[in-house]
């Protein structure tokens, strides 16, 4: 592990910032990601590429913010996804699709500026 502008970097170009983590954390870390390059403070994700603050992710894309995503795409805020695409605001999907600025949907398909969609 070496640190570079502020961030420990493994040999993926995947990375975790110093002023947040210990260089024994993103070890950690690092240990947990599965086929991941180019990642920012991610944590326990597989076959993640270019994402940020990701935690269990799948088959992220552009992720910001996540926790329990799936098959992610373009998640931005999101929370517990599971079979994402194109999503947004994000925060209890299930169903994922096409949202835009999701809250709670379960079901969802092609929601856009979904607030409390439920589908079943």
């Amino acid at each position: 592990m070496k640190i570079l502008n502020g961030y420990y970097h493994d040999n993926h170009g995947n990375k975790w910032s110093s002023s947040l983590f210990t260089e024994e954390e993103a070890e950690v870390f690092a240990s947990t990601l599965v086929s991941c390059t180019n990642c920012t403070n991610c944590t326990n994700c597989t076959d993640c590429k270019d994402c940020t603050n990701c935690t269990n992710c799948n088959k992220c894309k552009h992720c910001t913010n996540c926790a329990h995503c799936n098959k992610c795409k373009h998640c931005i805020s999101c929370t517990d996804c599971d079979y994402c695409k194109q999503s947004k605001g994000c925060t209890n999907c299930t169903g994922c699709e096409h949202c835009i600025s999701c809250t709670d949907c379960t079901d969802c398909t092609d929601c856009t500026d979904s607030f409390y969609h439920i589908y079943y």
